[in-house]
């Protein structure tokens, strides 16, 4: 399992290694989330936030050249697939930023996906009987949602769900939904035919670096084809301390996910991973509502308390 004594009670499928792993990518990714959402990002943010975690695992492709062309037609099909799902994502992040409080759009765009990829893979038969814990956590997941954006237990209205942050999250909800699951194949698809050669950590971290290419490139595109963001990438490139700032983001989303890798080593279960990384929301929350200075009603509150107990819920069912 790793070293490191186990911890107790809940915790007794980790370590103190896992933990620490665990908690520090929790508070990176509340981080450059906070950062991204007072920058007012758009696609060419994220484009410079790409190209720089491309930059960092470029070796990667440098490394397995020659392996490359041994990788099937279909998996670089869904590599090209999940770039564009990745930048849906970061559209819809950018644009429910820039519409909204971090302390409402950031439970939705974590929280959504994991109802759309259960209920999709319950619905093609991929995802086995759903467990009572599971189904409780996706029940807490919806009423939290349906509490986030409510300024009073008795003032529900309708309208408050078609407001641009709640849609904007809808759709990077979609975009990460679709490259969990076109990941998820790919990775597959990947282990079948690299698995009696190399380690599944070696294709994991080669996969990435072939995804987040594919990113960097969809996003390039995307920036250069509409007009807004292709002014913005032009103030942008005037402004150096923003191109810095971006790129900073990039490398530490890519550490992020560098750290969740790693405490999976250190766990006797990967689901007790995602659901501790859950603790990425209210810390996300919480900046929003202190150094962000959002309102912070008590339908809020108790709506990302919901979320975060929900999602906990499904990691461990």
């Amino acid at each position: 399992m790793g070293i490191g004594p186990d911890l107790p009670g809940f915790f007794s499928f980790m370590t103190y290694t896992a933990v620490v792993l665990i908690i520090a990518s929790a508070v990176m990714h509340a981080g450059w989330n906070f950062v991204s959402k007072r920058q007012q990002p758009s696609l060419a943010f994220f484009l410079a936030t790409s190209l720089s975690g491309a930059l960092l695992v470029s070796p990667v492709l440098v490394i397995y050249r020659d392996l490359l062309p041994l990788i099937p037609g279909s998996v670089w099909v869904f590599v090209a697939a999940t770039g564009v799902a990745q930048a849906i994502y970061y559209a819809g992040l950018a644009g429910a930023y820039r519409q909204g409080d971090i302390s409402l759009a950031y439970p939705l765009v974590r929280a959504l996906p994991v109802l759309f990829v259960a209920v999709i893979r319950l619905g093609i038969g991929s995802g086995g009987a759903i467990s009572v814990l599971s189904m409780g956590g996706m029940l807490l997941i919806v009423v939290g949602c349906v509490l986030l954006p409510m300024d009073g237990f008795r003032a529900f209205r309708w309208r408050a769900y078609l407001d641009g942050v709640y849609l904007m999250a809808l759709i990077a909800a979609i975009g990460t939904t679709a490259y969990t699951l076109i990941d998820d194949h790919s990775l597959a698809q990947l282990r079948r035919l690299l698995g009696a050669h190399f380690s599944i950590g070696q294709i994991t971290v080669l996969y990435v670096s072939m995804q987040i290419s594919s990113t960097a490139l969809v996003l390039g595109v995307g920036t250069l084809l509409i007009p807004a963001e292709h002014r913005q990438l032009g103030v942008m490139l005037r402004h150096r301390s923003q191109i810095l700032l971006s790129a900073v983001t990039g490398l530490v989303i890519m550490l992020t996910y560098g750290l969740v890798l790693a405490a999976m080593a250190y766990v006797r279960d990967v689901s007790y991973v995602a659901a501790f990384r859950q603790l990425s929301i209210p810390l996300g929350a919480v900046l929003g509502m202190t150094l962000g200075g959002e309102p912070h009603p008590a339908p809020k509150l108790a709506g990302i308390g919901a979320v975060v107990a929900g999602l906990v819920l499904v990691g461990l069912g």
